[in-house]
């Protein structure tokens, strides 16, 4: 099973080899690297990871999976993008945002469990993005932050359990809307 996002290679020329149109911020943004981050405002940030899964015999495919991140007062809103890049088309299932407040010295608090989506994503569909999945109020002065969880199935390969991908952390500080630092 593919338990590490993994950095990849760009793919040049997906959009006009394959036909599946423009590519956009999310296809091009952060193509390189493993996993990025980026702060749009005090209340809206972005987390990008580049997943790659094979077997002994090496890289099947390629996929990325894109979480944004709104606070709205005490309260996180997300959405889930998943593009695909490379490889069979993909199956995902229970594709999940788990919201968890960060406490020293103890195991994570889980401050909800979002179900947002089991779509296939590939050559004749290669993005998908979830509506918005509205989390919990956040009543603890603390810091918290999300991951995206999900299982998928490769066309003809056996079901892989992907790496969660963990958003930027945010302040709900005192009684205070909720910010990224």
């Amino acid at each position: 099973m593919t338990t590490v996002f993994t950095a990849v290679a760009p793919l040049a020329g997906k959009a006009e080899d394959s036909g599946v149109g423009l590519l956009d911020d999310y296809d091009t943004w952060c193509e390189t690297g493993s996993i990025c981050r980026r702060t749009i405002n005090s209340y809206a940030a972005e987390t990008k990871g580049n997943a790659a899964y094979g077997n002994s015999s090496g890289v099947i495919g390629t996929y990325d999976v894109v979480l944004r991140t709104n606070l709205n007062g005490r309260q996180a809103q997300w959405r889930v993008t998943l593009i695909w890049d490379s490889g069979p088309t993909l199956d995902f299932s229970d594709t999940y945002v788990n919201c968890y407040e960060e406490r020293n010295n103890l195991p994570d608090a889980n401050c909800g469990d979002h179900y947002v989506g089991g779509p296939v994503v590939g050559p004749s569909g290669w993005r998908w993005d979830s509506g918005t999945a509205y989390g919990n109020r956040l009543a603890n002065s603390n810091e918290y932050y999300a991951d995206v969880n999900t299982i998928f199935t490769p066309s003809g390969y056996p079901t892989y359990l992907a790496a969660p991908l963990r958003s930027q952390q945010f302040h709900c500080y005192g009684t205070s809307n909720c910010v990224f630092p």
